[in-house]
C-alpha cells in the first residue's frame, strides 16, 4: 500500500513535484504546500484513494493511523490555524509525520505516539517550530531515525526564503547521520539503529 504525505504545488514551494498515485492521501492542513491532492491521480491497490485530513483513528488494508490535532503557530492556531500530526504503523514500523508544527508537544501526545522508528520534523522556524525547539522534541521523543523536513533549499521559493537551512539545524545538534543525502530509505525492524540517527533526503 502506497502512503503520500502533503503534496504540494510545485510553484509555491520551489521545486518540481510530479503527479503521482496513492492509496491513503495524509493532509496535515489545508496550505498550498501541503493539501494539492490534484497531484494524486489515482490509487494502487485500492478501488479509489482514501483522504486522512482530520484527527481521528483510522485501519485501512490493516494499517493503523492514528491522527491528532495540533496547530501551525505558539497560540493554539490563531495565527496559522490547526496541523495533523500523523503516526502509521505499518510493517511493523511507527512512523509519524508532524506537518507543520508550531509549538512543542505535550506529554500527553509524546505518550500518545508511544515508540517511534522514523520522525518526520519540520525545522526550518518561521511557520512552524525552529531547529533548536526540533531538537528538544527529538531528544523527548527518541525515534530511531529522524528526516528533517521544511527548511531552505538553492531551489525554495521567494515565499519560503525566509526559513532556516538544514545546516543551521545539524549545527544544532549533535545526532549522528546515517549516511549520505538518499532520494529513497528502505526502513525495517532489523536496520533500526540503537540511537537515533539524522537520514537526510535528496530535494
Amino acid at each position: 500500500m502506497v502512503v503520500y504525505i502533503d503534496p504540494f504545488k510545485s510553484e509555491m514551494v520551489g521545486v518540481t513535484l510530479a503527479k503521482d498515485v496513492a492509496d491513503v492521501l495524509v493532509m496535515t492542513h489545508q496550505h498550498e504546500d501541503h493539501n494539492a491532492r490534484e497531484v494524486i491521480t489515482g490509487p494502487v491497490k485500492r478501488e479509489s484513494t482514501f483522504v486522512i485530513e482530520h484527527e481521528g483513528e483510522y485501519e485501512i488494508a490493516g494499517t493503523q493511523f492514528s491522527v491528532l490535532r495540533t496547530f501551525h503557530d505558539k497560540n493554539n492556531g490563531d495565527e496559522r490555524g490547526k496541523n495533523l500530526i500523523v503516526s502509521i504503523m505499518m510493517d511493523g514500523l511507527n512512523i509519524v509525520h508532524l506537518g507543520d508544527l508550531g509549538h512543542k508537544l505535550p506529554d500527553a501526545q509524546i505518550e500518545k505516539l508511544g515508540n517511534v522508528d522514523v520522525l518526520m520534523i519540520p525545522i526550518g522556524g518561521k511557520f512552524t517550530i525552529d531547529a533548536e525547539d526540533a531538537t528538544e522534541i527529538i531528544k523527548e521523543i527518541q525515534p530511531s531515525y529522524v528526516i528533517p523536513m521544511h527548511y531552505k533549499t538553492t531551489t525554495t521559493s521567494a515565499d519560503l526564503d525566509v526559513l532556516a537551512t538544514l545546516e543551521t539545524f545539524l549545527e544544532k545538534n549533535k545526532f549522528p547521520l546515517a549516511g549520505e543525502p538518499v532520494h529513497k530509505a528502505k526502513v525495517d525492524q532489523g536496520s533500526l539503529p540503537d540511537d537515533t540517527q539524522i537520514l537526510l533526503m535528496n530535494v
